[in-house]
């Protein structure tokens, strides 16, 4: 079996590992699953500043599934006045 043949395998394996979040802007972040469960840990814990996918979901539409999640809990953040 070649390289190509492999790479070609394991892309198709690996691709169920992995959700794409497409930006209004055209562009794709791949997450996994739990990334997208850090995010919404990292949310609750005031420090969603620090989690890689927050400026992607922030710049999702929408507020559908954990996205929608994420924004809200962002959202109520900013209108408690004091970000704790």
């Amino acid at each position: 079996m070649g390289l190509r043949a492999r790479m070609s395998r394991l892309e198709r394996q690996a691709d169920g590992l992995y959700r794409t979040l497409r930006l209004p802007d055209g562009a794709e972040v791949r997450y996994t699953p739990e990334e997208m469960l850090e995010a919404v840990a990292a949310c609750v814990r005031s420090e969603a500043s620090e989690h890689r996918l927050l400026p992607h979901i922030l710049r999702m539409d929408g507020y559908q599934g954990m996205v929608g999640l994420v924004k809200r809990l962002q959202e109520s953040r900013g209108k408690s006045g004091d970000g704790s």
